[in-house]
C-alpha cells in the first residue's frame, strides 16, 4: 500500500475549519455565509470573535450600468489545510434572481489561514464559453461595527499606506465575562496585485450583510472607482466601511486573462507600547513573508508518527486526530508563554487544566516535545499563590479563581518516559510540588488522604446525580465551592501526582524527598481501597464525610483507580465486569457517564427535563472513554483472554460513534470519510450533539489509544528509572499495518505487518529499532525491551 498523504486523506466536502497553528483560526460554530467569497463568518483570535474580516465581491459594467454580480457556489473541497472553492456569478436586478445571456462568468477562490495570523484569498475571475468582452470590478472590503456601549475607539487608526489599508480593532471577550478590558488588534489587508482605488467610510448604522451594493463603497464604484478617501472617523455613526478595488478587463476565454491574485488579512496583537507593532510571537507585521499554510502543515506532520492499516476508519481517525490538535494549536503570545493546545474552536479556545491530561498524552508522541512541553509550561507560568493551576487561560485573560483536577501527574510521567529531559524535569518538579501540596493542605483538612471537590464545575462534569450526596441542590451552584465530597477521580488524579513526584524525587537524587512522596502515595492508596470500594457493589463510589457514606450514586469515574494500581487485581476485575456486555454500564455505544438505572439518566441531552449544553448524567462523552479504553488496557494485562479482545472492540466502537454516518444508510455501508468529535454523544443511537456546533473537541485522547493499542506501542518506568519499551498490537484482525519515524525514549521505532517500510507488500511481522531489525514473526506478538 502506498503511503497515505494526510492533507489528501481528509478531503471532503462538507467542512470549512481552517487554521495552521496560529493564534488566527476560521472555525464558525455556526456559518452562515460559507457561500460568500472571503471570510465573512466570524474567525477567532484566541477565544476572541472577529466577524466580517474580509468579502470578496464581483460587479460587471453592463449597458452603461454597474451590475452586482451573486455567487452561487458550485464546488466545495475542504482540506485541512485549505478549501477550494468555484462560484457561477449571477446578475441580481430589482426583480429577482436571473442569468443575463453572454455575460456568464466563474470566480475561483481558495481560502487558507497562516501561521502567522494571516487569512489568504487566492482569487479569479475566470469568463465562461461565449462571454465577450468586459469590464470587470472586483472589490475585498470589510466593515466594522461599534456595539452598545462599546468605547467609540473600538475600531480606530484606518490608514492605507500604499501597500496595506490598516486599522485597529479591539474586542472584548464576551464568553462567560473573561476579561474585562478588550484586546486591541492590528488589522492589515494587503494583495500581490496593486489595487486601482482604495476607501474608508463612515457610516450611520447599516445593514451588515456581504451585499456590495448596500454600502458606501457602492455610491463611489458606480463613478468607475472608489473614492481614495481615507477617513476612519465616525461623528454620530457606529460603523466604517474599508475596500480595496481592482478593475479588470475581462476578453472572451481564450484570450488574455487578468492573473489571479492573492487577498492576504493579517491578523496582529497591537503592543500599546509602540504604536502598531505586534506583540512577538502573536503573529508578525504584515511587511514579514507569509509562510505557505501547506508547508507549515507538512512539517508539522513530519514530527507526526506515520500510522496506517488495512483499516481506513483507524487510518483516518488517526490523521484526523492530528488535524484537529493543530487546528486547536496556539503559539506563544498575549498570556501563552508557549505553544499549546487549546480547548477547541471559538470560546472554547482557550488553555484549560482539565485538557492538560489529554494533549500531554497525544503531544508526547511528536518527535519535538516542545508542543506538550509548552502545554504544561503555560499553566506553570500563571500558577496561583495557593498552588493550583488556573482553570481557564485565554489570549488576554487569565481565570484563576477556578481550576479544574486533571491527571497531571501520569500525562507527565508518560511525557518524560517518550522524551526524556532532566532539565524540563527540574523545571517543573518545584511547580508540581506547589499543586500537590495545595491538595494535601486546601482538599483534606480531615487528614483521610482522600480529596475534596467543591463544586460541580471543577471536575468538568456538570450536572450529574454524583454531586446530590454532598448537597441537592448542588446543581444550582456555579464555581462557588459550595460542595464537600470526597472525589474518586480527584483522588485518583492525585495518587498519580504523588506517584510522579516520586519518581522525579528519584531522579533529582533527593532520597528523603521519595520516602515522604512514597508515603503519601501508599496512604491514598489504603484509603482509597479501605473508605471508597464498596465490594458488594463492586465499585468505587465518592465519601461523604458529613454522613460518614459512600455514595448511592454510581459514576463513570469509579473506575479511574484501574488506570494505575490503586485497584487491587481483585478489584480491577470486578470493576471490568461492569463494562462488559451485560454489565452496569453497558450501552450501545460505550459509556454513559452513569448507568441507565440512575434515577436522572437520559440519553437525550437534558437534565432535569431540560435541554443542557454539557451534561453527564448518562450522555457518552470522549473524555470519559479515553479514560476507560486506559482501564480496559489494565485490565488486559492482568486478564488478556477477555480483556485484550474487549479492548479491541471497545475502542473500535468508540472511534466508530465519532462519525456522521456510523450507521449506514438504509442498504448502505458505514460510511467513515467524515470524521468528527463532539463534547458528547448518545448512549442509545451514538448521535453526537451537533446543536452544540462544537466539532474538533480536543477533550479527550485518540490518537495516543491508537499507538498505544492498534500500533501496539507502550512504555513503562522501572522503579530502577530503566525505561522499558512492549511492542504488543491488540487483536483488531489487520493484515497490514505501518508505523514509521515513531520517537519513543530518543529512540525511532518502526513496525511493519505485510509490509515493509515504504509500504510495499511484504509478508510477516517485523520491528526495527533506530533502523535495525529487532524482532520478525509471521504475525502480531509481544516484543519487549530495556532502553
Amino acid at each position: 500500500m502506498p503511503l497515505v498523504d494526510p492533507l489528501t486523506l481528509l478531503e471532503r466536502e462538507d467542512k470549512w475549519y481552517l487554521g495552521s497553528g496560529g493564534m488566527l483560526i476560521y472555525a464558525p460554530p455556526f456559518p452562515q455565509h460559507l457561500r460568500t467569497p472571503g471570510f465573512w463568518d466570524e474567525c477567532h483570535f484566541g477565544d476572541l470573535s472577529v466577524p466580517r474580516l474580509l468579502c470578496v465581491s464581483v460587479a460587471v459594467e453592463l449597458d452603461g450600468a454597474l451590475i452586482e454580480l451573486e455567487p452561487h457556489m458550485s464546488h466545495w473541497r475542504w482540506f485541512p489545510d485549505h478549501v477550494e472553492a468555484r462560484h457561477y456569478l449571477v446578475r441580481r436586478d430589482g426583480v429577482g434572481y436571473k442569468q443575463q445571456v453572454g455575460q456568464r462568468l466563474w470566480l475561483n477562490e481558495t481560502r487558507r489561514v497562516g501561521l502567522d495570523g494571516t487569512l489568504c484569498c487566492d482569487v479569479a475571475v475566470e469568463p465562461q464559453q461565449g462571454t465577450p468582452r468586459c469590464i470587470v470590478h472586483v472589490v475585498a472590503w470589510t466593515v466594522r461595527q461599534r456595539g452598545s456601549g462599546e468605547r467609540a475607539d473600538a475600531h480606530r487608526d484606518f490608514a492605507w499606506d500604499g501597500t496595506a489599508l490598516s486599522y485597529t480593532q479591539a474586542v472584548a471577550s464576551r464568553a462567560h465575562a473573561r476579561g474585562a478590558a478588550p484586546l486591541e488588534l492590528h488589522v492589515a489587508m494587503t494583495a500581490d496585485h496593486a489595487p486601482t482605488s482604495v476607501e474608508v467610510t463612515p457610516s450611520h448604522s447599516a445593514h451588515l450583510g456581504p451585499r456590495l451594493a448596500f454600502t458606501p463603497l457602492w455610491d463611489s464604484l458606480k463613478r468607475g472607482r472608489l473614492s481614495g478617501e481615507v477617513r476612519g472617523e465616525n461623528v454620530l455613526g457606529s460603523v466604517v466601511y474599508a475596500g480595496m478595488h481592482w478593475r479588470c478587463e475581462m476578453t472572451p476565454r481564450g484570450k488574455t486573462q487578468p492573473k489571479p491574485f492573492t487577498l492576504k488579512l493579517a491578523v496582529t496583537v497591537r503592543d500599546p507600547k509602540s504604536g502598531s507593532r505586534p506583540v512577538p510571537g502573536a503573529g508578525v507585521h504584515q511587511d514579514a513573508p507569509t509562510p505557505d499554510p501547506q508547508k507549515a502543515w507538512r512539517e508539522f506532520l513530519s514530527l507526526v508518527p506515520h500510522f496506517e492499516c488495512d483499516d481506513e476508519m483507524l487510518t483516518r481517525y488517526y490523521w484526523y486526530r492530528w488535524y484537529g490538535l493543530r487546528l486547536n494549536a496556539v503559539p506563544p503570545g498575549g498570556n501563552y508563554t508557549a505553544p499549546a493546545v487549546t480547548e477547541g474552536i471559538a470560546y472554547f479556545r482557550g488553555v484549560i487544566t482539565y485538557s492538560l491530561m489529554c494533549h500531554l498524552r497525544e503531544c508526547k508522541w511528536l518527535a519535538d516535545p516542545s508542543l506538550a512541553q509548552g502545554c504544561l509550561r503555560n499553566h506553570i507560568a500563571h500558577q496561583t499563590r495557593a498552588g493550583h493551576f488556573p482553570g481557564h487561560i485565554y489570549v488576554g485573560h487569565v481565570n484563576d479563581d477556578g481550576f479544574y483536577h486533571t491527571d497531571v501527574g501520569g500525562a507527565v510521567d508518560e511525557l518524560l518516559l517518550a522524551h526524556p529531559d532532566d532539565s524540563f524535569r527540574r523545571e517543573i518538579h518545584a511547580p508540581l510540588k506547589r499543586l500537590l501540596a495545595y491538595y494535601t493542605r486546601e482538599r483534606d483538612t480531615e487528614g483521610l488522604d482522600l480529596f475534596d471537590l467543591r463544586d460541580q464545575f471543577e471536575t468538568g462534569q456538570e450536572f450529574t446525580s454524583r454531586y446530590f450526596h454532598a448537597d441537592k441542590r448542588a446543581d444550582l451552584y456555579g464555581w462557588e465551592h459550595k460542595l464537600k465530597l470526597k472525589g474518586v477521580d480527584v483522588t485518583s488524579y492525585v495518587y498519580m501526582l504523588a506517584r510522579y513526584l516520586q519518581h522525579s524525587a528519584r531522579a533529582l537524587g533527593d532520597t528523603r524527598a521519595v520516602r515522604e512522596y512514597a508515603e503519601l502515595a501508599e496512604r491514598i492508596k489504603a484509603a482509597v481501597r479501605e473508605i471508597m470500594w464498596d465490594a458488594e457493589r463492586g465499585f468505587f463510589f465518592d465519601y461523604s464525610v458529613q454522613s460518614k457514606r459512600r455514595s448511592p450514586y454510581w459514576s463513570a469515574v469509579g473506575f479511574y483507580p484501574a488506570l494505575s494500581d490503586l485497584a487491587t487485581p481483585a478489584q480491577a476485575a470486578a470493576l471490568g465486569r461492569h463494562l462488559l456486555p451485560g454489565g452496569r454500564f453497558a450501552t450501545p455505544w460505550p459509556t454513559p457517564t452513569v448507568p441507565p438505572d440512575d434515577l436522572h439518566f437520559a440519553a437525550d441531552p437534558r437534565w432535569r427535563g431540560e435541554r443542557a449544553n454539557c451534561p453527564w448524567n448518562g450522555r457518552v462523552w470522549p473524555m470519559v472513554n479515553s479514560h476507560i479504553a486506559d482501564v480496559l488496557g489494565t485490565l488486559a494485562g492482568l486478564d488478556p483472554a477477555i480483556y485484550r479482545p474487549a479492548l479491541a472492540t471497545y475502542l473500535r466502537r468508540f472511534i466508530e460513534m465519532m462519525h456522521f454516518e456510523q450507521h449506514g444508510a438504509a442498504g448502505r455501508p458505514k460510511d467513515f470519510s467524515r470524521p468528527n468529535c463532539f463534547e458528547h454523544y448518545s448512549p442509545l443511537d451514538g448521535s453526537a450533539c451537533e446543536y452544540r456546533g462544537i466539532d474538533d473537541y480536543m477533550h479527550s485522547w485518540v490518537a495516543d489509544l491508537i499507538l498505544k493499542y492498534v500500533a501496539g506501542v507502550r512504555l513503562y518506568g522501572e522503579p530502577d528509572g530503566r525505561a522499558v519499551l512492549r511492542v504488543d498490537p491488540l487483536p483488531f484482525g489487520l493484515q497490514r499495518l505501518l508505523l514509521a519515524n515513531c520517537t519513543v525514549h530518543g529512540h525511532r521505532l518502526d513496525v511493519c505487518l505485510g509490509v515493509n517500510r515504504r509500504g510495499q507488500s511484504a509478508e510477516g511481522y517485523r520491528v526495527f529499532l533506530d533502523g535495525r531489525l529487532v524482532f520478525r514473526a509471521k504475525q502480531p506478538a509481544a516484543w519487549e525491551a530495556s532502553l
